[in-house]
């Protein structure tokens, strides 16, 4: 996994005040390390975000509140690269304008990162992450 410039910095950014957020950032942090280490890869923690030609996809860090979504997208199988995230709470419904934004975002870093090189698209999950759990990873 690959981490940019804004998110790694959010992810290592000193310590503040606020206790519960440092808990939050760092229970993030465990989140994304699970893509690296050896838990299943499921439905539950990735999912490929709509249109899926765009080829968007979301790490779901869910067990604590606020719920965080990490977008990224895939160089080649087993490489995530993560571009943003965003608090759940701040989305709205799966066609809100905050999501076209943040999915906006993740595609507008990408370029920066890698043009003129495409991501992998496919809606099948084993084209992208190695042992993947079995499972609807996209909404279509």
């Amino acid at each position: 996994m690959f981490v940019a410039e804004k998110l790694w910095e959010l992810l290592n950014s000193p310590e503040t005040d606020d206790e519960a957020w440092e808990q939050r950032i760092g229970e993030l942090q465990a989140d994304l390390e699970r893509f690296v280490g050896d838990d299943p890869v499921t439905p539950e923690y990735l999912k490929l975000l709509y249109p899926a030609r765009e080829g968007v996809w979301e790490i779901r860090s869910v067990a604590h509140a606020p719920s965080i979504r990490v977008l990224g997208l895939f160089p080649e199988k087993d490489v995530f690269v993560a571009t943003n995230m965003e608090l759940r709470e701040n989305l709205g419904g799966w066609q809100s304008r905050a999501w076209k934004d943040v999915k906006r975002a993740a595609k507008t870093v990408w370029v920066w990162l890698f043009h003129p090189y495409q991501p992998v698209i496919s809606t099948n999950v084993n084209d992208l992450v190695s042992g993947a759990v079995d499972g609807k990873y996209f909404k279509g």
